[in-house]
């Protein structure tokens, strides 16, 4: 896996903003695009379907809540960019930006990634998926991932469930 920071420039508005609304051929009104999601146990995929081929992401998104409020969250996103399988963990601010982050599925070999950007609502690691890493994926049980909090020697490993992943991972598929 690698880290391309071009491909993660072009995905990251699909990850934090609103889908975007279209003109219509007479340009006087405006169309929301039509959206369809579909869950698969812990994982669901959203796709914005245009004239062309659909755009769709492999998404699943962790949260604490404390008192009824998020108080941390972290959303994992695979998309399609052109023949690549990209992968992008959003975690909150507050976090040790030259540790990066580790993943690792199940007890496999940890892969280091650094963190490419911070926006406002967190940082974000971004790798491309390599077929072997999707496969471990596919049949693994859980994806971890570690991180370490500002000013923190101590990492914190976060789990998060692949139920479903490989039946949600079929939408990526050409």
């Amino acid at each position: 896996m690698h880290f391309p920071l071009s491909l993660f420039v072009l995905t990251l508005p699909f990850l934090f903003a609103q889908p975007a609304m279209a003109l219509t051929d007479d340009e006087t009104s405006i169309v929301k695009p039509s959206i369809t999601t579909s869950t698969y146990e812990d994982w669901q995929t959203i796709c914005v379907l245009g004239e062309e081929k659909p755009a769709c992401e492999v998404t699943q998104t962790m949260q604490l809540e404390k008192d009824g409020q998020t108080s941390f969250a972290m959303r994992i996103t695979l998309i399609k960019q052109a023949d690549n399988t990209l992968m992008e963990i959003a975690l909150p601010l507050g976090l040790d930006l030259p540790a990066g982050i580790a993943i690792q599925v199940d007890n496999n070999g940890e892969v280091n990634l650094p963190f490419v950007t911070c926006v406002a609502k967190g940082c974000v690691a971004v790798a491309t998926a390599d077929v072997g890493f999707v496969n471990e994926l596919r049949q693994g049980a859980a994806l971890k991932v570690a991180y370490r909090p500002f000013r923190q020697s101590q990492a914190i490993v976060l789990s998060s469930s692949l139920r479903g992943f490989t039946n949600a991972i079929e939408v990526l598929a050409d």
